[in-house]
């Protein structure tokens, strides 16, 4: 009797996918009224800023604009668009850029269903634009996008990058309403913890805060680039976790798939557990007699052969 064996590989994404369309539905069912709303918080606060208004006083009940003030330039041509055109124009914008961050990352098509990146193509937060603008050739743009986007910038030192960046800042500050984001800035940050209710990163509970930041160091530079942000950014919502896309295992995916506060500082220390068991297992291979080529740790935790010489 001829036997097939079990393919665990296949269930373990079977069971993933089927993971993440299950919140994703449930995520759905809560937001389904709010379609694009923070997209139409951007637009409409552009809107206000181009006819010489305060872009901090827009808002849809409880729902405040509170970005930084660059965040407004991205979005100068769509707001001088109708509204009717803008949104679809930009949801569609925001669906191309998910796929080709999947396909940069080499991830497949049913990640689309990632809880995280369902929420933010549902709720149009220009956040959506940051990954694919990090991993691509305009990443000098991302901190423009969003202000915190600058963090896996300055963790990864790209200084021709930041030195863009920073001259963009520069030429535009005397254009951009700064004196009135400042004069909003405490009420600001009241609502922004208001509207994420705490955050999700570590500092909800600021017992995780420590136990994060040793986890950042033990992943490497080049992984905690990509956590920093959902792991310890204040405020965050659900949607940040995107940020750490390019560093995800199904494991640490798995867990950002959950809306659970300090889930991302969870997250953060089992990409350290994951990386750290890998670098030992590394190290004894290495070690066994017998083996031609060892296996080297690399920074980032994954394993490479040590090229023969």
């Amino acid at each position: 009797m001829q036997t097939h064996p079990i393919r665990w590989h296949r269930l373990a994404n079977i069971a993933l996918a089927a993971w993440f369309i299950t919140l994703s539905v449930m995520r759905l069912t809560v937001i389904w009224p709010d379609r694009a709303i923070d997209l139409r918080l951007y637009l409409r606060g552009t809107a206000e800023w181009l006819a010489g208004g305060d872009p901090w006083s827009v808002h849809f009940g409880t729902m405040y604009f509170s970005a930084a003030p660059p965040s407004l330039l991205p979005m100068v041509p769509f707001a001088l668009l109708p509204e009717a055109i803008a949104v679809p124009l930009l949801t569609g914008l925001a669906i191309v850029a998910s796929l080709w961050t999947l396909r940069k990352l080499g991830l497949p098509l049913w990640w689309m269903a990632w809880p995280p990146l369902v929420d933010n193509l549902w709720n149009g937060n220009p956040q959506i634009f940051l990954v694919p603008l990090l991993l691509g050739s305009a990443a000098w743009l991302a901190p423009i996008v969003k202000a915190y986007a600058v963090v896996p910038l300055i963790v990864q030192w790209r200084v021709r990058t930041l030195a863009i960046t920073a001259v963009i800042g520069v030429v535009t500050f005397p254009l951009l309403p700064w004196p009135e984001f400042f004069q909003h800035m405490a009420t600001t940050t009241t609502l922004l913890s208001e509207q994420s209710q705490g955050g999700m990163s570590a500092w909800i509970f600021p017992i995780l805060v420590p136990f994060t930041i040793v986890a950042l160091f033990v992943m490497g530079r080049q992984r905690a680039s990509w956590w920093a942000v959902p792991a310890l950014w204040p405020s965050t919502q659900w949607y940040y976790s995107l940020m750490a896309m390019p560093a995800l295992t199904p494991l640490t995916a798995a867990i950002l798939a959950a809306p659970v506060q300090g889930g991302p500082a969870v997250a953060t220390m089992a990409a350290a557990f994951e990386i750290w068991y890998r670098r030992r297992r590394a190290r004894d291979a290495a070690a066994r007699p017998g083996d031609d080529q060892p296996a080297a740790a690399t920074s980032d935790g994954r394993t490479v052969l040590e090229p023969s010489s």
